[in-house]
């Protein structure tokens, strides 16, 4: 770990190439953006980022559907509606951002010699996702956090603050940090609703990845079997684990999370309900929209009249 990185060129242009941004350098290494577009009608912007920093991300406003064109995530996509929030790490990646509703969004553009520092006590406990990214590896790295209150709160602040100079550098380098570490405990730390002594740190770490990986390919999924050899961690361990720490098993976490992103696909109105359907490897359309109706209630053409 450790390489030594300078964002300045992330500290001019937005990350996604979106006009309208404000950028305020705290400090060497870490830098704020603070996108907003008032567009009522749906538009699309194209991004490259090379030598990437580590990213955390939110969205307050609008809705986004982000595809990778180029790089490690090549052919994969990812929805944002309001709230949502992650971590990312995204080396030599282009792509589109198609956006409708307009957009308001922070993000918090930090180098990893300034990142590495804080969580290097926790180095045993670290996925290999972040872990890559401090290292500078060339695979991607894309973590969703869960939506909180807590977080909107101190984002409330940073765009209320009434300072000015050198006391308002202050005031959002302090909310800054206490939120990268909301994310960094949520992130590293296992959800408190489902302890298991049993599992080591070096386990959930293992099972976060899995996680990560299960998620990545929506059209191709890996069996079990694959999965716990991509993760590195035994298939049972994984099995029992999983559940463990997030609830269900592994592929009924997978089948929701795939039937979330087809809501919020088709609520945006991007794509039709069969490109829907094919989008997140339904190739059976009776199929899908059984399974839509069973999770939410109704088929997803009523659901898109609506």
């Amino acid at each position: 770990m450790g390489m030594k990185q300078d964002i300045t060129s992330f500290a001019g242009p937005d990350v996604y190439g979106m006009t309208g941004t404000e950028t305020v350098n705290l400090r060497p290494g870490l830098a704020m953006q603070i996108a907003h577009v008032s567009q009522p009608f749906a538009f699309r912007t194209e991004f490259a980022i090379h030598d990437s920093p580590v990213i955390f991300g939110f969205l307050l406003a609008g809705l986004n559907c982000c595809r990778y064109l180029e790089g490690p995530l090549e052919k994969n996509e990812r929805i944002h509606s309001v709230g949502s929030n992650g971590i990312a790490y995204l080396p030599d990646t282009a792509g589109v951002l198609d956006c409708k509703g307009g957009m308001h969004r922070l993000s918090i553009i930090v180098s990893q010699e300034i990142l590495e520092p804080y969580i290097s006590y926790e180095s045993g406990k670290i996925p290999m996702g972040l872990r890559g990214a401090l290292s500078g590896a060339k695979e991607a790295f894309h973590w969703a956090g869960q939506r909180s209150t807590a977080k909107m709160r101190l984002i409330s602040e940073i765009f209320t603050n009434a300072y000015s100079g050198s006391l308002r550098r202050l005031h959002l380098e302090t909310r800054t940090l206490e939120l990268m570490g909301l994310q960094l405990r949520e992130y590293l730390v296992p959800e408190p609703r489902c302890p298991h002594p049993a599992l080591k740190a070096s386990d959930i770490s293992r099972i976060k990845d899995a996680r990560a990986i299960l998620i990545q390919d929506m059209e191709n999924p890996p069996s079990m079997a694959q999965l716990a050899r991509m993760a590195g961690i035994n298939e049972k361990k994984l099995k029992i684990g999983f559940k463990q720490l997030f609830g269900m098993p592994a592929f009924e976490y997978f089948r929701n999370y795939r039937l979330d992103i087809a809501k919020e696909l088709i609520a945006s109105g991007m794509m039709s309900v069969t490109e829907v359907g094919m989008h997140i490897g339904y190739q059976n359309m009776s199929h899908f929209s059984a399974e839509f109706r069973k999770k939410f209630g109704i088929s997803p053409k009523k659901f898109q009249s609506y």
